[in-house]
């Protein structure tokens, strides 16, 4: 009981994070058959999404520690395939005759499982490295420029997701030319915008710096395989 009063009075902002991190993955994952004509090509809807949520992630990291945000991670991935798999097995139960709304669940949540195998891929490579690249140049450039350290990390760990988890999720299930043009407008537009939210990202990190009673969890923290699922 001492232990989680302890942590309620320590971290006063981390169950809100978690759950509107939570929030952003689902979407991404549910939006992702939603394509989107633009000035600049064909989109996918979930790449509007994406940069919010790694944005979050960097903001978790900058302010809570490696640790942490690797655990609330696993929680999510693990969280994303039980709502997928409940998905599916409930959208493939038998419906009455009169119902003509099977079509529209199975284009929205059919592939949810398939989209959530290939995005756990993605992000245990691309956002793993964005959150293990953002807490080790904290301790380089000593907690300042967090606004570059996210658009740098952030950056390489969406093209990795992007080329890893979004090109063989929705391939075949389009034309290749479309889903060429998919990708790789989703990765212009994901950089473009994780740039634009860098700044109000680096004003709420300072203001939860202050609000929040924080140690030097990053710089004990050993960066190895055991220590990011302790």
């Amino acid at each position: 009981m001492k232990l989680a009063a302890s942590f309620n009075e320590q971290y006063k902002y981390i169950y809100f994070l978690s759950v509107l991190y939570m929030t952003f993955m689902t979407c991404s994952s549910v939006l992702t058959n939603k394509l989107i004509n633009t000035p600049i090509g064909i989109i996918s809807a979930a790449s509007l999404v994406s940069p919010f949520w790694f944005a979050l992630g960097d903001l978790i990291t900058e302010i809570y520690g490696l640790k942490i945000i690797m655990r609330l991670f696993w929680s999510v991935i693990i969280c994303q395939f039980i709502f997928s798999l409940i998905c599916l097995i409930l959208i493939n139960l038998k419906s009455p005759i009169s119902w003509h709304g099977q079509e529209a669940y199975d284009l929205v949540l059919g592939h949810l499982l398939r989209y959530t195998a290939f995005q756990f891929v993605g992000i245990s490579v691309g956002w793993s490295l964005n959150a293990k690249l953002l807490s080790r140049w904290k301790i380089l450039l000593r907690g300042k420029y967090f606004w570059l350290r996210s658009v740098g990390s952030s950056g390489l760990g969406m093209i990795i997701f992007s080329c890893i988890s979004v090109f063989p999720s929705i391939i075949g299930m389009f034309p290749i030319n479309t889903v060429i043009s998919i990708v790789i407008w989703s990765c212009v537009l994901k950089i473009f915008f994780m740039a634009i939210l860098a700044l109000p990202s680096t004003v709420i990190v300072a203001l939860l710096k202050n609000r929040e009673i924080l140690d030097n969890e990053q710089e004990k923290f050993k960066y190895n395989a055991l220590n990011v699922v302790a």
